[in-house]
């Protein structure tokens, strides 16, 4: 199976040493300009230049570059308005446009638009005009109004309650939003609110008097289970607390954190069952960061074995005798390709340019050859000739 590249191979002017160009018995199907193959049924070498027949799309190495601008040069003629000269022997094709004879003159006027006919050759012809409406007839209550286009001014200007304006030649009327200055008519409980120059504010509002469903009016606590301070009147406050020492001899559920600042003796138990998804170590640790964590795993006559946060080096590593660390790789995945870029930034945020790139084709899982740079700690770049489609290829990213 032949291995995919995606990218060109700069040899960097090395030699191709022992290299063979591919044998078909027949052209390759969907070739590019420039592509070669060995015809193995005349043993004649071709090249594309995507040009029609006779002078392509497959050209055979043995002609000279003379005979083939010659054959070019003399299958390039001028059809009707177009002329095409060749140049020999500088191989060069000059294509200019015969003159389309357009006679001048002034067309069209502020009430007319002309018009034309285009002939074959690109040539224009006037045919007639037509007129443009020049006045704007507007309906109103008391009968019909003319706006003479070419020297008239037409506006629109709104007063209290309405509002104009003119987009893209748009007219809107509308009404305008109630404020302090505009005024609606509105009906307000003198009991309940403030009216001042149109702006409305709220009273105070009594909670035994001017309002309807269940509130709080007092709130009593139990004798040596829970403290309650504030006489739960409408302005004052209530402090509600335990305790000073509290002892629980059945389960306590906490739905929320749980702060110890003492110090946790021991914990009787041969299992711990922790919900949450994350422990925090050093969590009473500030300023920059100097002390190592992780979890180590007593083993008795053996040697004891950790995962570690290693702060000199900032990376996780892992101990399997007690001695030896070594660092522990991340990977980061990820399908790549729009069908329009060639240069692809891939960002994984390992934090190091020391990664291992792996890209293979997400349908059929080769291995696919292409540029790597490691751009910075957190970005490599992918390179390509040509651009891949949406999501054709799946990058490994492991550091």
């Amino acid at each position: 199976m032949a291995r995919l590249f995606v990218t060109d191979i700069n040899l960097n002017k090395n030699e191709l040493q022992n290299a063979r160009i591919q044998g078909l018995s027949s052209a390759p199907s969907a070739p590019v300009t420039g592509q070669v193959y060995y015809d193995t049924s005349n043993n004649t070498m071709y090249y594309y230049n995507g040009l029609a027949s006779p002078n392509g799309p497959w050209v055979a190495m043995n002609a000279s570059t003379e005979a083939i601008q010659d054959i070019i040069g003399s299958t390039i003629v001028g059809g009707t308005g177009i002329t095409a000269t060749y140049g020999d022997p500088a191989g060069t094709e000059t294509i200019s446009i015969t003159n389309t004879g357009v006679t001048a003159g002034s067309y069209g006027s502020q009430t007319q638009i002309p018009t034309f006919t285009v002939n074959a050759q690109g040539q224009l012809t006037a045919a007639g005009t037509v007129n443009v409406a020049t006045a704007l007839s507007i309906s109103g209550d008391t009968g019909t109004d003319t706006v003479n286009l070419l020297s008239d001014t037409l506006s629109f200007v709104g007063t209290d309650p309405i509002d104009t304006a003119i987009t893209n030649n748009t007219v809107t009327i509308s009404a305008k939003d109630a404020t302090t200055t505009t005024k609606g008519v509105a009906s307000f409980a003198t009991a309940d609110f403030d009216v001042t120059s149109g702006a409305v504010s709220i009273k105070n509002v009594n909670l035994g008097t001017q309002t309807t469903g269940n509130y709080v009016a007092t709130i009593s606590g139990t004798a040596n289970e829970i403290e309650v301070t504030g006489s739960g009147s409408e302005t004052a406050a209530v402090t509600i607390g335990l305790p000073n020492d509290v002892s629980i001899t059945n389960n306590l559920t906490v739905g929320g954190n749980l702060n110890v600042t003492g110090t946790i003796n021991s914990v009787n138990t041969t299992q711990v069952n922790i919900v949450d998804n994350k422990i925090n170590l050093n969590t009473d640790f500030t300023g920059s960061p100097t002390v190592d964590a992780g979890i180590r795993v007593e083993r008795g006559d053996s040697a004891d074995v950790e995962i570690l946060w290693n702060e000199t080096s900032d990376k996780w590593t892992l101990t399997n005798d007690g001695t030896n660390y070594h660092a522990i790789t991340r990977k980061y995945t990820t399908t790549v390709g729009n069908g329009s870029l060639t240069q692809i930034p891939v960002t994984h945020n390992l934090g190091t340019r020391e990664v291992v790139v792996n890209v293979y084709d997400s349908a059929t899982y080769d291995t696919v050859e292409c540029d790597v740079v490691r751009t910075s700690t957190s970005v490599v770049t992918l390179g390509f000739t040509v651009a891949p489609a949406s999501g054709a290829y799946t990058v490994v990213i492991v550091g």
